[in-house]
């Protein structure tokens, strides 16, 4: 049976998701060239997160995993990604300055985290267990890193 239809856009909008994050951050590398190394790093991997749930997507739609949405609605989905590209305009408007950057990115991915965005796949495969807590490891590892870039920033800004 694979995925109903709101299931399917449930999960092509969180590849979505990720795809934007990784294109917001490829924009600050190139803004904030003393920082690129980071952004580059960042927007990488989010981009593998974005082909991993894309290799998910493929298992839940040929039943080798489930999908479970829980309480992760496509409204929901359609407004954070309404709001990533508004901050993409934005910052293709060149209107975030380095901390502000920094602010926006803790925040959008301390709210990927709450929402426990990466734990609606379910398997009884190993390697796919492993890759969702990879995905969750590696994005509250994002937020602890751009935590740190915050704190270095603030004590040369003072």
């Amino acid at each position: 049976m694979g995925l109903d239809p709101a299931q399917n856009k449930i999960v092509e909008l969180l590849i979505l998701q990720e795809q934007k994050i990784s294109e917001l951050y490829a924009l600050f590398a190139r803004q904030f060239p003393q920082q690129e190394a980071f952004w580059e790093n960042l927007s990488i991997e989010e981009k593998k997160h974005a082909q991993w749930l894309e290799k998910l997507f493929e298992a839940a739609q040929s039943e080798k995993i489930i999908f479970n949405q829980k309480k992760i609605t496509i409204h929901t989905l359609s407004a954070f990604i309404k709001r990533l590209d508004d901050i993409l305009s934005k910052a293709k408007r060149g209107e975030f300055t380095l901390t502000s950057a920094l602010h926006c990115a803790v925040d959008y991915e301390s709210s990927l985290i709450e929402k426990n965005i990466f734990s609606h796949f379910d398997s009884p495969h190993e390697k796919i267990d492993e890759i969702l807590k990879k995905i969750q490891s590696e994005t509250e590892n994002h937020v602890e890193s751009i935590k740190k870039v915050q704190i270095y920033v603030k004590g040369i800004n003072q």
